[in-house]
């Protein structure tokens, strides 16, 4: 009992800050792989390394030199070949990094260079009258949603977004979710607005568009198949009849950062 409590009077701040720094990694790298469809070889993996510290450790008993010095020179193996195995775990992971809000409001692009070919698509699915269901992600991470269709993860473009909403395209029934840049995914299942003061009028992809934004931060621009009208939710509110001008201003506007805070903060005094 005296040499453990000799031991742990010995332990200083530094010590356990070590100690947390390290455990913070262990579980952060087993949280990575935890339920994927590498768990197998994350058991084999710690099986090996298992294996290799009792090795390590009878070395040292019998003081074999050039077996300690190979294991000491050997731990830079086991993280390139745990890379190597859990490569799209990890690559998932910086992914989800990068999505937290910090980095998206650090290194998103502007929408106005992008939303142009937005723009462009749904001027087609006006005049053809092509039913489509467009969700730009703002703060909100749309990931869930995302999960429920096809991952598409392409750079927007007109052609691409027309290709995908054409009749005939086994993706068109159903969102497209947008990032940034770049097209998320496309027929996703949105949750349905359930509120009895709507209007009859709304079809299923107006109802979905105001339930995503019920729920999220998101904003959705709907292009009626009977009609053609072009409407824009947020918030939980409906806008229909927008021409491209006022639909790109509003946009704008709803995903600009210093506008998107004032907009709150009012609201929030208010």
């Amino acid at each position: 009992m005296t040499q453990i409590w000799d031991l742990l009077i010995s332990v200083h701040l530094s010590d356990l800050l070590d100690i947390a720094i390290v455990a913070t990694i262990v579980f952060l790298l087993l949280a990575i792989v935890r339920e994927t469809r590498s768990s197998a070889a994350l058991q084999g993996l710690v099986g090996v390394i298992v294996g290799l510290i009792f090795l390590y450790g009878f070395a040292r008993i019998l003081n074999l030199t050039a077996t300690v010095m190979l294991f000491e020179k050997f731990w830079i193996v086991i993280v390139l070949i745990f890379l190597i195995v859990f490569q799209n775990e990890f690559r998932k992971a910086l992914t989800d990094v990068g999505q937290l809000r910090l980095f998206r409001r650090i290194f998103a692009p502007h929408t106005g260079e992008h939303l142009d070919e937005v723009l462009k698509a749904v001027r087609a699915f006006s005049r053809q009258k092509i039913g489509a269901l467009i969700c730009i992600e703002r703060r909100t991470p749309l990931e869930n949603y995302a999960d429920t269709g096809t991952r598409i993860d392409g750079l927007i473009s007109s052609e691409l977004l027309r290709t995908i909403f054409m009749t005939y395209s086994p993706l068109h029934d159903g969102a497209v979710i947008l990032r940034n840049d770049r097209i998320l995914a496309a027929a996703c299942i949105l949750p349905l607005a359930n509120d009895p003061t709507l209007s009859k009028e709304y079809g299923t992809r107006h109802l979905a568009a105001i339930g995503l934004t019920q729920e999220t931060d998101a904003v959705v621009i709907v292009v009626s198949e009977e009609t053609g009208i072009i409407s824009l939710a947020y918030r939980g509110k409906l806008e229909r009849n927008h021409t491209l001008d006022t639909l790109r201003k509003q946009i704008l506007d709803l995903t600009d950062a210093r506008t998107d805070e004032t907009t709150e903060e009012a609201n929030a005094t208010a």
